[in-house]
């Protein structure tokens, strides 16, 4: 490259020498004069083409530095307690397996305990609007009326409202446990593995390890605030259709039987989103130990053959790293001289 350089400076050079001869003919001087604006172009694309090659190599620098940051983490890593690994990847199956269990008993008794709920605010307003008799063991009417079928929708929306809160509260609740367990991860211990790495896979695995923590603390703590895909409205807005459904669907009044199908249909909905969140939830929560695990034993994989490396593999490492960087400073002097030229 420096050798072009060369070449076409000494073509406008010599040109200007010919333009500064008075007794060169016009034409000839004409024929110089357009050489050399054409030349000009060729010098500064190979000047602008050395700048960008500059920066290609210093790319190539942070790679070599790269290799020797990884080349100096392997000592590290090597000598690095494998008991302690050990240990934790053994809590780490015990966690998997509580976590699954807390996952199917919890979803269980929260669909448990808001079927109750729900059947019993469902039971005491059909018994009040339509007249439940004790003693004779039967309702006294069959349809709320046109001038009464608006309280009772109002009553309705108020109870499904005070339904929705309960189910936050109850998968709040059962979901906390397994939040909990989530929380016995050592992350200390985890951190120190980190810390073996080179900087440019600490930053990586601290990164993960942000981002999968902040995700279990909102969808743990907060688990109506992220609803399943199929729920494009909020929590409350979907128990309230089939109220403005029932609503709507008589202009005159009220059926017990439409009644009785709304309550299902809203019971439904209610099973349907504590199935959902719990499957999604458990989910998470057992990749997050399984990436927990598969980061130990990728470890302890790397440990394995790092602790087999002979002085001379390590010796030939670095002879490999100092003989490239010394390539890339030949070359990085070569485009400083063109630039510069």
């Amino acid at each position: 490259m420096n050798e072009y350089l060369k070449v076409f400076q000494a073509i406008t050079q010599f040109s200007d020498r010919l333009l500064a001869d008075e007794y060169q003919s016009v034409e000839i001087k004409q024929s110089a004069t357009h050489l050399s604006l054409d030349v000009e172009p060729c010098i500064e694309e190979i000047k602008q083409s050395a700048l960008r090659l500059k920066g290609l190599v210093q790319v190539c620098f942070k790679d070599v530095s790269q290799a020797e940051d990884v080349w100096n983490s392997k000592p590290r890593i090597a000598k690095a307690s494998a008991v302690d690994v050990w240990e934790q990847i053994g809590e780490l199956s015990g966690c998997d397996v509580r976590i699954r269990s807390l996952g199917k008993q919890g979803k269980s008794d929260a669909i448990v305990k808001v079927r109750k709920s729900w059947s019993d605010k469902a039971t005491k307003l059909k018994n009040q609007w339509f007249l439940w008799d004790k003693n004779q063991q039967v309702f006294k009417r069959d349809t709320i009326g046109f001038f009464e079928k608006d309280n009772l929708h109002k009553e309705l929306r108020n109870e499904v409202d005070y339904q929705a809160e309960r189910v936050i509260l109850i998968v709040e609740n059962e979901l906390n446990l397994i939040f909990k367990e989530l929380q016995t991860i050592d992350i200390e211990k985890i951190e120190f593995c980190i810390e073996c790495f080179d900087l440019h896979n600490q930053s990586r695995f601290r990164e993960r390890l942000q981002s999968i923590g902040g995700e279990i603390v909102s969808k743990f703590t907060e688990p109506l605030k992220y609803l399943p895909e199929s729920y494009g409205k909020t929590f409350k807005e979907t128990l309230k259709i089939p109220v403005e459904t029932l609503v709507h669907k008589s202009k005159m009044g009220i059926s017990s039987i439409d009644f009785e199908e709304s309550c299902k249909v809203i019971g439904a909905i209610m099973d349907n989103l504590i199935l959902q969140i719990f499957e999604e939830r458990v989910n998470l929560a057992i990749q997050t130990v399984e990436k927990a695990l598969m980061f130990y034993n990728n470890f302890l994989e790397k440990q394995a053959r790092y602790q087999q490396e002979t002085a001379q593999q390590r010796a030939a490492e670095k002879d490999w790293m100092e003989y490239q960087r010394q390539q890339l400073k030949e070359v990085q002097e070569y485009i400083d001289g063109v630039i510069n030229h």
